[in-house]
């Protein structure tokens, strides 16, 4: 039997299994925040700010992405830097189209889980941290912060520090607006209040250096533009997509 969380209003855990778990440990309603800030949330938030929908892939099999999108009539994103639009925010930046299929086999397979266990779902990042924090708040039951994480080559949970510094900006807003902290949730509002420069952090972390080494320089500057978007990216149906919620 696993040990439960502090029953407190805002948690955290890592990853679709961990998250999963603590979702168990509770009744519903859960706002779960899925915090993969490098890059399948920020991907979303800029698709939002523009007006488009996104459909969630839990997949990298090409077919499976292309099967959705000739279904719905959509725009299926391809492989990062192959002149498409893809997970790279940067590809996004220009894109009209109504609506996108995105496939990722990590935030979405996260945010796909979350939503089948009957979690409501949103994409958060550093980009719109303060806004998504106050939608969740505005929400009824409990909020779970989701780090995504990276992985290893053998498939295992790799933490990353943007996705923790994202989860910690979050917090500490939700703290900030008087909402009490798991001691997983608090640690990450700490980390995030105690880096003098979480963008420099960012940009010389593990993922960050990564992108940069393959081209990707930009993406992570959309990453870090802290709280540059009031958008907050919502799990809806029909057709589980992102839909934009701007928040006040």
């Amino acid at each position: 039997m696993s040990v439960t969380q502090a029953p407190v209003r805002v948690q955290l855990e890592w990853g679709a299994v961990g998250a999963l778990d603590v979702l168990a440990q509770g009744p519903l309603p859960v706002t779960a925040v899925v915090v993969d800030v490098l890059s399948f949330s920020t991907a979303v938030t800029v698709a939002a700010e523009r007006g488009t929908a996104v459909v969630p892939v839990p997949s990298s099999d090409p077919a499976v992405g292309r099967e959705i999108a000739e279904r719905l009539g959509a725009t299926l994103a391809g492989r990062r830097g192959d002149g498409r639009v893809s997970l790279s925010p940067a590809s996004l930046l220009r894109f009209d189209g109504e609506l996108l299929v995105l496939p990722s086999p990590n935030g979405a397979t996260i945010s796909a889980a979350l939503r089948g266990a009957g979690a409501d779902v949103v994409a958060g990042s550093l980009r719109h941290a303060a806004a998504v924090a106050r939608h969740a708040v505005a929400r009824p039951g409990r909020i779970l912060l989701v780090p995504a994480g990276e992985r290893w080559p053998d498939g295992s949970l790799r933490p990353a520090l943007e996705d923790l510094l994202g989860a910690g900006a979050i917090a500490a807003a939700l703290r900030s607006g008087g909402a009490e902290l798991s001691p997983e949730a608090t640690a990450a509002a700490g980390l995030w209040t105690e880096t003098p420069d979480p963008a420099d952090a960012v940009r010389r972390s593990t993922s960050g250096r990564e992108l940069d080494v393959r081209g990707f320089a930009e993406d992570v500057e959309i990453a870090v533009a802290i709280d540059a978007s009031t958008v907050v990216p919502v799990l809806t149906d029909p057709e589980p997509a992102f839909r934009a919620e701007r928040v006040a």
